[in-house]
């Protein structure tokens, strides 16, 4: 399934990418970087295989999160046979 990022979720993980590089380094960020892939293979391959987050209970649409690097988190949901990565953040920082 194809994958497509929200504005939400491209600032997202460009914040998360600065907290990483400035805290854990080129070398984490590059770890940060090469998991973001894998998680995106992942819910390619499986969309429904993350756990449920959240039900909108007006659109009936299932946002699913996925941990991507130590406490680093993926949103996204299913719809109309694409993938959207709704959002991306760390729950270590303030952003």
């Amino acid at each position: 399934m194809k994958i497509e990022w929200t504005e939400q979720g491209k600032r997202g993980w460009r914040e998360v990418a600065a907290y990483i590089k400035r805290d854990f380094g080129r070398q984490g960020l590059s770890l940060f970087k090469q998991r973001t892939k894998d998680n995106e293979k992942y819910i390619s391959q499986f969309p429904d295989g993350s756990a449920e987050f959240w039900r909108d209970p007006e659109t009936n649409v299932v946002y699913r999160w996925r941990s991507v690097y130590r406490r680093s988190i993926m949103l996204y949901f299913v719809q109309d046979g694409k993938i959207f990565i709704a959002d991306f953040w760390d729950v270590r920082t303030n952003h």
